[in-house]
């Protein structure tokens, strides 16, 4: 709803130094389609020495919704986006860096995302001008879960945030810290709301790298500046998250930006800066003393999680090897496969001299398993299914595969051996995949030893071998596009000896487009 006196909106800006750029960006905010009279501007001029400053005045005085503030440079941009956080009287808030921009329809956008769900948090879906962004962060979500969906990727400020939990949490931005002060602030913030959504079909945010360099990110920073704010933020997450999943996801994404923002540069300083590199090393190795717990390996890509263990258990010289390493770089490394098992031939795997466990190559669990359902037929009471099936990295000479039948009451499964046959589809890319088709043919009136099926749901996997290694996959959400998935239609697959009842199954598809198998025992239906 619309309230006169109250802006539903308050824009944010803390500004410093921020020409050219500053003019594109207060013209988004003035230019939104929700209507500048529904907002209100706090820009914050903190010591600005480029005219930033007067400029701020010049849009102030033409538009009565811009509010502008200066003061003396604080040294980062907490403490200008506390005191307009003071001042806010938006029902919501929205914090825009001052070399960045709105897309024209963003806040519109985001506040119906708000009001309609009941949001606390919005995310704005983000462009990189010339920098980085969470595409996974980013999916469209009308109720995002903060343990289990990928929001918790982007701590940035850029996102809509009602402003009552902001004040009944009494949340503001730690001001003894200039690098990821917005990581602390933002974290409390998600953890305070009941509700976070993404507008992800969308461009809201356009996140610039500036040309000049003069992004606050890019000043140099001690050893303590650069650790100081995971820190703190792995502290709070520490104590305020109970729920092991998100517990062990938020804390592995911090130790993922140990890594790639305090570990890298130290390790590119040692020879230069030792003293640099070895109080980021300290800390560093604390964190994870404190904190890391082997259930976080899954949170990291694999060749972080080597560098982490090698980093806190291993020679140095391994940890900074692996570091120097650059997979974008160099090529594909090759894999092996072991007792049943995938291991991916990172450096330094089974060196002697690292002593590196094989554990920490092991991508079995991660290899994807490529599947499509390609038809399904009956003939009387047997169903033939065809489909191609592999898995990733491996080839399908060697490949086995069957159907299985899970009881979705009990867990009774029936296996079915499934036949080889060439996937022509496939092999115009890869000639490897040339067996990954896949014939199976299961008779719902034998298959169960001799007797017919039970009844009960019978949901419908796919048990898929290669090399030694089993992967097991639900069949029917990927599928060929003429595949009939809206027919439900019962078939008989026996009948009792007296002909007083029948079993009858029926395939259908589920919400997430997975195939079932419906088996209902009923009195015969009179033919026509």
């Amino acid at each position: 709803m619309h309230h006169a006196s109250v802006p539903d909106i308050t824009v944010i800006i803390a500004v410093y130094n921020a020409m050219p750029y500053l003019n594109e960006c207060l013209d988004s905010a003035l230019g939104q389609s929700l209507g500048v009279e529904r907002l209100e501007i706090i820009a914050v001029d903190d010591g600005s020495t480029d005219g930033s400053g007067a400029e701020l005045d010049r849009y102030a005085a033409r538009h009565p919704q811009v509010r502008v503030l200066h003061q003396p440079n604080s040294g980062g941009p907490g403490a200008p986006r506390n005191r307009a956080l003071d001042l806010a009287r938006g029902r919501y808030v929205f914090v825009l860096d001052a070399d960045d921009h709105l897309g024209p329809e963003a806040l519109e956008r985001l506040l119906d995302m708000a009001e309609t769900q009941g949001s606390d948090v919005v995310l704005a879906k983000q462009v990189g001008l010339g920098r980085p962004v969470s595409d996974k962060a980013h999916r469209h979500a009308e109720d995002a879960d903060l343990h289990t969906s990928e929001v918790y990727r982007s701590l940035h400020s850029a996102k809509l945030m009602r402003r009552r939990i902001i004040e009944e949490g009494r949340l503001r931005y730690p001001q003894d810290l200039w690098y990821g002060e917005d990581q602390v602030f933002v974290t409390e913030v998600y953890l305070a709301a009941g509700k976070i959504s993404v507008v992800g079909d969308y461009d809201c945010y356009y996140l610039r790298r500036r040309e000049d360099g003069q992004n606050i990110t890019a000043r140099p920073r001690t050893a303590a500046e650069t650790v100081a704010h995971i820190e703190r933020v792995m502290a709070l997450v520490a104590e305020r998250v109970q729920d092991p999943v998100g517990r062990r996801r938020m804390l592995g994404r911090h130790f993922r930006s140990l890594l790639r923002t305090a570990l890298r540069p130290a390790v590119e300083a040692r020879h230069e800066n030792p003293g640099f590199t070895a109080e980021v090393y300290e800390r560093a190795r604390a964190l994870v003393q404190t904190y890391w717990r082997p259930e976080m390996g899954g949170e990291l890509p694999t060749v972080d999680w080597i560098r982490l263990y090698a980093f806190a258990c291993g020679p140095l010289p391994a940890f900074e090897q692996l570091m120097e390493y650059d997979p974008a770089l160099e090529p594909a490394p090759r894999e092996i496969v072991d007792d049943g098992r995938v291991y991916r031939c990172y450096p330094l795997f089974r060196d002697p001299a690292a002593g590196l466990p094989d554990v920490l190559f092991d991508v079995t669990d991660k290899l994807k398993t490529h599947h499509r359902l390609a038809s399904l037929t009956w003939q009387g009471s047997r169903v033939r299914l065809t489909g191609h099936a592999y898995v990733q990295s491996l080839g399908t000479d060697r490949m086995e595969s069957e159907l299985v039948l899970r009881a979705r009451e009990t867990g009774e499964e029936h296996l079915v051996p499934a036949l080889a046959r060439p996937a022509p589809e496939l092999t115009e890319q890869n000639p490897e995949l040339m067996m990954a088709g896949f014939l199976a043919e299961l008779d719902l009136a034998t298959l169960a030893g001799g007797e017919p099926i039970p009844p009960g749901t019978w949901d419908c996997f796919l048990n898929v071998r290669a090399d030694g290694v089993t992967r097991t996959v639900r069949l029917g959400r990927r599928h060929a596009p003429e595949l009939d998935r809206t027919a439900r239609r019962a078939k008989v697959v026996a009948r009792d000896p007296g002909g007083a009842t029948e079993l009858s199954a029926a395939a259908f598809f589920t919400a997430y487009g997975n195939l079932s198998f419906e088996v209902v025992r009923r009195i015969p239906l009179p033919t026509a």
